[in-house]
């Protein structure tokens, strides 16, 4: 144990900054390790948070499709009293917008804007509602409402919430009344389950209580037993008919709840958070990378120190110390690294989760909510140290005291060839992850770059309450107006631009079927947008005068149904409308979305929240903002708004791209300048021990530039070589992965010769930075020490 202790302290005097760098490169690599186990263990464990996940199960129709995870409310009544076996069943509507609430402070009205989930009281049995205030069954009271602890602290600060009053100041959906009680608070949900964070109150009783055909919820039922899944399917399927809800062929399946993120089935996460299989398998991949870079790094550096250690090695042997001794010696140092630099890389994590420095990743960062990935970055350190110093604690001590004062035993063949593999590694892991960084910023560029068939620019967005919109919809028209740099106001139903479906609706044109985006929009909205028209007419004020529907397609519909301005076309209800015109193709969802079919509409009896504000071209945005606000607080003071441009919504839109782009970037960078660090001991190694060949070298005639050339030469080699190696492995991957977009940018071949020059360039750079010393060194120098 002396030796051992003797042997780590010398180490530490007499290589600091070899040290340092070993230490640095491996509390990186372990930090990253952490964080990104963090992120994969998050996905991994979705929605297993609450305590019944295993036995709930989401209802849906057999066949995929629009409506095969949205069903009306009869045919879910049905499904959830179908079976002794449901112990419990609740409906939640994924498509509620926020409403405008308000509570009285200190007898002010204080407004603040929130989602109120309606669903069945059952609901907090199904999921197993963490209360931590009043009672879980409040919810069978329809004035009570359930809060999330977080709203509860912001609306109440430390008082208790519970029998405080709060009201909506606009129509709650399935809510007849808009005044409401607090009767429980619950323990927010993490961030991985389909659950939100939302109000919940229970829907009114009768509300399309008998509506089989309205299709605007999903369902959810706990049961028994996870066993019993397949004898609730089949009671259902043999004695319900189908029929009622026009869908014959139909039958009814149930998913696991802990199953829905991977399905991948909503890409904006506004209905359902998905994920993707493959990405996270790719974190999961980059993450062992990481650490085997940084294992190869710590490698290759302490083999480095060879021919400096092999001397105080040898001597020991001379007095006596057993090679088992020494090896345990230097593999004990190893560990002890490694595990010195795990225990930073713990404060290292600790600091970017308290300083908010890593906005990409989902997960919370906290060392006390991740102990389980803690131990396993703590096992993978400790293996890190053992396989990492095998090689250099046998190494080592493997020459004989002969053949070290002949100075030959540092350039042997095998040993030479591993050095260079293990480097090759690295060389490999960098350039696929530059490559792949590349192009994900490549199609995050595109995607933002793609030509959306309106004008994006200068259009600020609002959006109002429901009640606010109807009561003072005018005033903020006239008001804003004033404003001389404010050309028009239009106005939707939904935020577009904002997500990858809309209201989906069903049409019978020329008697065939099809579904469409309905977007119910003011008679200006296309005007406003810069929409063009391309057939028929436009959208009249009359239009939005009138008791019938009016309706401008997109050409896609056009192509797809042969469709003809002048036709009727009824499919809302039972109401019946013109096509009046058609419009080009615009793209209101993502890029991962192919074309859509888009039916425009303009009525007279439809809520029109989301306003859209055309700024002129030239106009003091900041002074356009400031009337826009001065606007919205003289017509309600308390009315809580926020004014966002298309650059804010298509950051939300694209998150998840822009998320995995920005963590695949900073770990390549990591990895690349891991990567640089064996390179360095590497280089530091093989100077070494041609310390006496670079003198013979000057001695001849030979110059600075030659002796670098010839360093160079050898790294340029192995550094194409590995290009070679990587460049097909990195095109396959980001082949498969732009096949999630129908509109991707090209695999251009640039990238990869962009990849290799940067690999090149820096590898060169430090090879020069680390020979410059050594070929210019006096030759007599060296030839004397050798």
């Amino acid at each position: 144990m002396k030796t051992i202790i003797r042997n780590f302290l010398s180490v530490l005097r007499r290589f600091k900054m070899a040290t340092v760098l070993n230490v640095a490169g491996l509390a990186v690599a372990f930090a990253a390790f952490i964080v990104i186990f963090v992120q994969v263990n998050f996905e991994r464990n979705f929605d297993k948070c609450h305590p019944t996940a295993d036995r709930v199960f989401r209802v849906d129709l057999s066949e995929a499709g629009a409506f095969s995870t949205i069903l009306p409310r009869a045919f879910i009544e049905d499904v959830i009293h179908s079976s002794p076996h449901i112990e419990a069943g609740s409906l939640i509507n994924p498509f509620l917008a926020p409403v405008y609430f308000s509570v009285m402070e200190n007898g002010e009205k204080r407004g603040f804007r929130e989602t109120m989930q309606t669903c069945h009281p059952d609901i907090t049995r199904l999921f197993d509602f963490p209360i931590i205030e009043g009672t879980a069954d409040c919810l069978n009271e329809p004035e009570k409402v359930i809060i999330p602890q977080s709203l509860a602290h912001k609306l109440f600060g430390n008082e208790p919430a519970v029998g405080k009053a709060i009201r909506a100041e606009e129509y709650v959906w399935s809510k007849e009344r808009q005044d409401f009680v607090v009767g429980a608070v619950y323990r927010d949900f993490p961030g991985n389950t389909q659950l939100r964070n939302v109000i919940y109150s229970a829907i009114d009783a009768q509300y399309s209580l008998t509506n089989y055909q309205s299709s605007n919820y999903v369902c959810y039922v706990l049961l028994d037993n996870v066993l019993s899944a397949q004898n609730v399917t089949d009671n259902f399927n043999k004695h319900f008919d189908f029929s009622k809800i026009d869908r014959s062929d139909q039958k009814i399946k149930l998913v696991p709840l802990t199953d829905i993120y991977y399905l991948n089935e909503d890409h904006d996460g506004n209905i359902f958070r998905s994920g993707n299989t493959e990405a996270t398998m790719l974190l999961f991949w980059i993450a062992l990378l990481v650490i085997i870079v940084a294992a190869i790094n710590f490698t290759n550096f302490s083999t480095a120190l060879t021919p400096l250690r092999i001397k105080s090695i040898n001597t020991q042997k001379v007095l006596g110390s057993s090679d088992r001794i020494l090896r345990g010696s230097l593999l004990v140092e190893a560990i002890v690294i490694c595990m010195v630099s795990w225990s930073i890389s713990l404060f290292i994590v600790w600091t970017l989760n308290e300083t908010a420095s890593l906005p990409f990743i989902e997960a919370d960062l906290s060392i006390s909510d991740n102990l389980p990935v803690i131990f396993l970055s703590a096992l993978v350190a400790l293996l890190t140290g053992i396989i990492a110093g095998l090689y250099p604690a046998f190494y080592i001590t493997s020459f004989p005291p002969a053949l070290v004062l002949k100075g030959s035993f540092g350039l042997s063949p095998s040993g030479r060839k591993l050095r260079t593999a293990l480097i090759s590694i690295q060389f490999v892991v960098s350039i696929m992850l530059i490559i792949g960084a590349s192009f994900m910023r490549l199609q995050n560029n595109y995607m933002r770059g793609f030509s959306l068939g309106f004008d994006k620019d200068q259009i600020a967005i609002v959006e109002l309450g429901g009640q606010l919109y109807k009561e003072h919809r005018d005033t903020y028209i006239s008001r804003l107006k004033e404003y001389p740099g404010i050309e028009d106001v239009a106005f939707s139903m939904q935020k577009l631009g904002s997500r990858d479906g809309y209201s989906t609706n069903g049409g019978e044109y020329k008697q065939k079927q099809f579904q469409y985006f309905l977007l119910p929009v003011s008679y200006n909205f296309l005007s406003t947008m810069g929409i063009q028209v391309t057939g028929g007419r436009n959208f009249q004020r009359s239009d939005a005068q009138s008791k019938d529907l009016t309706y401008v397609f997109n050409e896609a519909a056009r192509r797809d149904m042969n469709m003809d301005a002048g036709d009727l076309f009824g499919s809302w209800g039972d109401r019946v409308g013109h096509i009046i015109g058609f419009s080009e193709n615009v793209k209101f969802t993502s890029l991962r979305q192919g074309e859509e079919n888009i039916g425009f509409v303009v009525t007279d009896d439809v809520s029109l929240p989301i306003s859209y504000i055309r700024l002129k071209a030239g106009t003091d945005v900041h002074a356009a903002v400031e009337h826009i606000r001065k606007t919205l607080a003289d017509i309600d003071s308390s009315f809580p708004f926020d004014i966002e441009f298309y650059d804010t919504v298509f950051n939300n839109l694209y998150h998840r791209e822009e998320n995995l782009r920005s963590m695949i970037t900073m770990f390549s960078l990591l990895a690349i300048i891991i990567s640089l660090v064996g390179v360095f001991g590497l280089v530091v190694f093989e100077t070494q021990y041609r310390r006496k060949e670079i003198g013979i070298r000057k001695v001849h005639g030979a110059t600075v530039g030659e002796i670098l050339a010839m360093f160079n030469k050898t790294y340029f080699r192995i550094v194409a070589i590995c290009f070679v190696l990587a460049a097909p492995v990195a095109w396959y991957g980001v082949k498969t992965w732009l096949e999630n977009f129908a509109y991707k940018t090209p695999l251009y071949w640039w990238v990869f010769a962009v990849a290799f020059l940067i690999v090149t360039i820096v590898t060169m750079a430090t090879v020069t930075f680390q020979n410059w010393k050594a070929a210019n060194a006096d030759p007599v120098d060296s030839l004397k020490n050798e």
